[in-house]
């Protein structure tokens, strides 16, 4: 078969591909920006006007099914998904109306003027985990640092107890296997069963705020719930909980990740940032653009569509690759080269384009620069450790980040 041959392009889980997505794209986006993976989909898009094209518009490519899964499940699990949230449209992923409607709730939270208020406990938060290790010359910074720096700035948002964190944070990684890999019965069985207890604990506190209100996301959600004219229903509030958890908080993750990765990759990237701060917004940009932790917006095409010159089946998955995008010669110049010092707007897909892109692109935002601030301050002589080989998650069309990033530095 031809390199262009989407099944072999698209092995989402040989190491290769897992490794670096990126190649896959290139050749794709030069030979067939709109391919399907089979005969059954999904379909991939890879050009940037096909991208821009599926995330505008939501008439023929709708984001309601995007929570439910790409690889179905056994009967056995089905029945027990049949009594939880999972196949409920996610009010963030509902027509334009009534996700606009929702939307509002959240989006002051998420405006310039929180993200002022947010910024001192940011950074708190960033100098608390880097002052917990400074001292010991080396970790891996995933677990330590860019996990649970986003999961304790988003969670301070939403309310949940700090107690609860670890708990949730295994709650929420099971949700994401079922919506981004084929998994085999039994793990499939387990993670429901994680679910509905996920989703049981989100009811709680929201029937605690309702009793006991505080200045948090789960009051507000809860308030709405409660109008005589709601907003949303109370299962709309556990599930866009769910959404709001998942992508605020493992897309930071990997994004700071993937980002310090490629600096330490070429270390003189990592010590121009350290000798000039002024250069960590274009740093953060430049990750979004080159190394993106979300890869691509899922949507399903509502009607028989043409795209890009090809004909998409209604009902069709079709995968807008919004990683692709970063890396087009359109979009920057030699743009398969990582650089800190590059100039201009951010021309990237990263947080998705359109009506749905992504609420929390600010907080994300501020999150990375802090991290990458705090880092310079405190381990100006930051390296990968010797050896380092990268691992990645399997992330399937969805997310691409590492399973740790060992780091050292010199102490005393």
């Amino acid at each position: 078969m031809s390199e262009t041959d989407p099944a072999k392009l698209f092995d989402l889980m040989s190491p290769q591909y897992m490794a670096s997505p990126y190649e896959a794209y290139r050749v794709a986006r030069e030979s067939a920006p709109v391919c399907p993976m089979s005969a059954q989909g999904p379909w991939i898009v890879t050009g940037r006007n096909e991208v821009a094209a599926v995330l505008t518009d939501t008439e023929r490519f709708t984001a309601r099914t995007n929570t439910h899964g790409a690889y179905g499940f056994t009967d056995e699990c089905g029945q027990l998904l049949a009594d939880s949230v999972f196949y409920r449209v996610s009010p963030f992923n509902a027509d334009p109306a009534e996700h606009g409607r929702f939307r509002a709730l959240v989006d002051e939270e998420f405006s310039e003027r929180a993200l002022r208020r947010h910024e001192p406990a940011v950074r708190a938060a960033a100098r608390t985990l880097v002052d917990g290790f400074k001292d010991t010359g080396s970790v891996d910074l995933l677990a330590e640092f860019t996990q649970p720096l986003p999961l304790t700035v988003l969670c301070d948002i939403i309310g949940i107890p700090s107690g609860d964190r670890a708990t949730v944070k295994g709650w929420l990684g099971d949700w994401l296997l079922m919506q981004v890999l084929p998994l085999p019965p039994e793990d499939q069985l387990r993670c429901a069963k994680s679910l509905l207890e996920y989703e049981a604990y989100v009811r709680s506190l929201l029937a605690d705020r309702r009793r006991q209100p505080a200045d948090d996301l789960l009051t507000v959600f809860a308030d709405a719930a409660a109008q005589s004219d709601p907003v949303c229903t109370v299962d709309d509030a556990v599930l866009g909980l769910l959404v709001l958890l998942a992508s605020g908080h493992e897309t930071a993750t990997h994004l700071v990740t993937n980002t310090v990765h490629q600096l330490l990759r070429d270390r003189a990237q990592w010590e121009k940032l350290v000798a000039d701060r002024e250069l960590i917004p274009a740093a953060v940009e430049e990750g979004l653009r080159f190394t993106t932790s979300v890869q691509s917006a899922p949507r399903t095409a509502t009607e028989d569509v043409t795209l890009g010159g090809v004909a998409v089946p209604a009902g069709a998955k079709v995968h807008a690759m919004v990683a692709a995008v970063g890396r087009a010669p359109d979009t920057a110049e030699d743009p398969e080269t990582f650089r800190v010092d590059r100039t201009g707007p951010p021309r990237h897909f990263a947080f998705g384009h359109g009506p749905h892109a992504c609420l929390g692109a600010g907080l994300a935002r501020l999150e990375a620069r802090v991290a990458l601030e705090t880092l310079a301050d405190a381990l100006p002589d930051l390296e990968l450790a010797s050896g380092f080989a990268p691992q990645h998650i399997p992330g399937g069309l969805v997310i691409n980040g590492l399973l740790a990033l060992p780091v050292t530095w010199t102490t005393g």
